[in-house]
């Protein structure tokens, strides 16, 4: 019998499955490191929610603190591990054309936050799984679906959950793309204390992995009329009402922000033009639509990794005192001093000063060790494409979590649409089936 046949009896479970985690509203409210709900109320739930449901299936399940949890299956000494989140990043219910958090399906194409970037990769997984213990599959390890809940603001739900299990002896995250992704960049991160003398108010981003979408900000003089002008000129979108100056652009993950417009940039780029904003022009001078980093001196590149990003993610001013806060993406385990000591060279001038800076290595597994070779072969098989190979991204996955060995592998194919992080988040039905069977058939070739 072959795949799509027995599918058959699983297809209305997986999409009400599917439904049902999305349903959840899992975006981190506040952090509270000794509470029961220590990612908030929506993130319980939800983990408790597919935790009771695999074990109705007859699966053995795990909760560590309401951090993360895992459901196993299979005996042995060794552990094949799938890690995959629960969490999603936040929404701007005014950019989506639907609920955001009830499973939309137009044109083909299943639409919800989260879709994409992780719940529908934990469905299918799930689902792989259930299929291979109802067909009877003996595996040689023990297989463990591990569920997070804070991948999206630190992963501190892993970290705190391999304090309490073993890592796996070898792993998969389903949180990129195929065929396999076997190296991701360094990352570091860092935010500058700043203060202005024209803006008494600037407010854009909620979280480093995103490019905003949207921002606003006050300042201590009227420029409405040059502001529209400018937003015409430029075919920029935005408004100004009531000394409330804000600006629309388009959102992308921190890995590509050449691929978003980021808005923070385009009320910074107005007040460089048309006032003498002392962090205007700052931010023109060392960040103003660059996403690598060379206005600031911290490019750099790497044959395998490409080139260093640099995403200008948040702003937050009060009273003319505040923050900006960036993150990079790096191709070198070198690169955090490079852009440590960049930024400490380019605010000497401005008096501002670093609040917070931290940095770590990139991630990298042997192309042809036995995870990255068995997991691109069985990517092949399904599909058919026998040209792309292992490669690296500037994402951060679950992956990087694991000191042994550990990759990402899917959900999302070559050719399609990069939706994470952006409004009307979605995947296509096909992929979704798809998918379901490249995760049966690697689960089955990993613990045969």
């Amino acid at each position: 019998m072959g795949f799509s046949e027995k599918f058959k009896k699983y297809e209305d479970e997986a999409f009400k499955l599917l439904e049902d985690v999305i349903s959840y509203p899992t975006v981190l409210d506040e952090f509270k490191e000794d509470s029961d709900e220590p990612f908030g109320k929506a993130n319980r739930e939800c983990l408790e929610f597919v935790l009771n449901k695999a074990k109705d299936d007859g699966f053995k399940t795990y909760n560590a603190l309401n951090y993360a949890g895992h459901i196993e299956y299979g005996h042995g000494d060794e552990i094949l591990g799938i890690l995959v989140h629960l969490d999603v990043v936040p929404v701007n219910k005014s950019e989506w054309d639907s609920d955001p958090f009830k499973l939309t399906i137009k044109d083909n194409k299943l639409i919800a936050r989260g879709v994409e970037d992780d719940k529908g990769a934990f469905v299918a997984n799930y689902i792989a799984l259930k299929m291979l213990k109802d067909e009877g599959f003996i595996p040689n390890k023990r297989i463990r679906i591990i569920t997070g809940c804070n991948e999206e603001s630190g992963s501190r739900c892993v970290r705190k959950y391999f304090t309490l299990q073993p890592e796996p002896d070898i792993a998969y995250s389903p949180d990129a793309s195929f065929p396999c992704i076997n190296g991701e960049k360094a990352m570091a991160g860092y935010a500058i204390k700043v203060n202005d003398n024209v803006i008494t108010y600037f407010k854009s981003g909620e979280r480093a992995n995103i490019v905003p979408s949207y921002a606003e900000m006050r300042i201590n003089i009227n420029l409405e009329k040059e502001y529209l002008k400018f937003l015409n000129d430029n075919n920029f979108k935005g408004e100004v009402a009531d000394g409330l100056y804000k600006a629309y652009g388009v959102a992308a993950h921190s890995m590509c922000p050449y691929k978003g417009l980021n808005a923070a940039y385009i009320l910074f780029d107005f007040l460089k033009k048309y006032s003498n904003s002392r962090l205007a022009e700052f931010i023109d001078k060392y960040y103003l639509w660059d996403v690598y980093g060379k206005k600031a001196g911290y490019s750099d590149y790497d044959l395998e990794m490409k080139e260093l990003t640099s995403n200008f993610a948040i702003v937050d001013i009060n009273d003319s005192i505040g923050r900006f806060v960036v993150n990079c993406r790096m191709p070198k385990d070198s690169d955090g001093e490079l852009v440590k000591n960049a930024i400490s060279n380019i605010i000497k001038d401005y008096n501002y000063e670093i609040l917070k800076f931290h940095s770590g290595n990139r991630h990298y597994v042997d192309p042809n060790s036995f995870l990255v070779k068995t997991l691109v072969d069985t990517y092949s098989q399904v599909t058919g494409d026998k040209e792309n190979k292992a490669y690296s991204i500037g994402g951060g996955t679950y992956a990087r979590e694991c000191h042994n060995n550990a990759v990402a592998f899917g959900p999302q194919f070559i050719g399609r649409e990069d939706v994470c992080h952006i409004a009307n988040e979605y995947m296509y039905i096909e992929d979704f089936y798809k998918i379901i069977e490249i995760y049966y058939n690697a689960i089955y070739n990993l613990s045969k």
